[in-house]
């Protein structure tokens, strides 16, 4: 991965502070009760993450009174869901609007957590201090996440659970439709693999990589016992991925 050149904090926060997750994609004011509704509508749907797969990763019934932090926290989503079940949370997030969309969110469901722009790199939390730590989909907007990684082993107690989402190298997604978008969409064309990947998040993104197994597992040494979980596509998504590749 040394052939990818690192964005700075700025160029990360500047993107994802003008570019919300989904937010695009949500007829509905920004940060009101109908947007976080259609948002999580969205998030729990069949083609996406539902409920439930969500649920067997995070565990978040049996977490009353336990300390869960999310680095990368977006508007809040999965925190929610581990307060709902009496989670003690807190989220950190790069950008300002996301940590204001989180504390909205949290104040239209009556929920209580903390909050904090920071970028991920130093935590102000003592070592040991979290049950569970999670960062999902946003590590590998990074070129080096070891350092954010190692902070988030400090911070978690012995003992403790950490939840971290990648972009897999060897997807559907990376080794086939976007080698398709580069042959048939003009927006994509001339462009190489790694610029394709970025611009899964937005066209203008920074950074989005990919890992195998093996590379996430080289990622997560200091960890004991590592489990792997891939969130595989339905065959009707495969092929309507496939057709808008063909037809862009």
């Amino acid at each position: 991965m040394s052939d990818v050149t690192a964005p700075t904090n700025e160029d990360v926060r500047r993107f994802w502070d003008a570019n919300p997750v989904a937010a695009e994609a949500i007829t509905a004011e920004l940060g009101n009760s109908e947007f976080f509704k259609r948002f999580d509508k969205l998030r729990e749907s069949e083609d996406c993450e539902p409920y439930d797969y969500s649920n067997r990763i995070h565990g978040y019934g049996p977490t009353r009174a336990k300390r869960v932090l999310d680095v990368g926290c977006g508007n809040g989503y999965v925190l929610s869901r581990y307060a709902r079940h009496g989670a003690l949370v807190h989220g950190v997030d790069i950008t300002a609007k996301a940590v204001a969309l989180s504390r909205k969110r949290f104040e239209l469901d009556g929920q209580d957590a903390d909050f904090q722009q920071i970028d991920g790199v130093r935590l102000p939390d003592r070592d040991n201090h979290f049950d569970s730590v999670c960062s999902m989909g946003v590590l590998h907007h990074i070129a080096d996440p070891s350092p954010t990684v190692a902070e988030l082993r400090r911070v978690l107690k012995r003992g403790g659970e950490f939840i971290m989402m990648l972009y897999y190298r060897w997807s559907y997604k990376d080794v086939v439709l976007f080698r398709l978008k580069r042959l048939f969409d003009a927006r994509y064309r001339g462009k190489s693999q790694q610029q394709a990947r970025n611009m899964n998040d937005g066209r203008e993104c920074p950074l989005a990589m990919v890992y195998s197994k093996q590379e996430a597992a080289a990622l997560l040494s200091d960890f004991e016992q590592p489990e792997f979980r891939l969130n595989q596509l339905a065959w009707r998504q495969l092929l309507l991925a496939l057709a808008l590749a063909l037809v862009s």
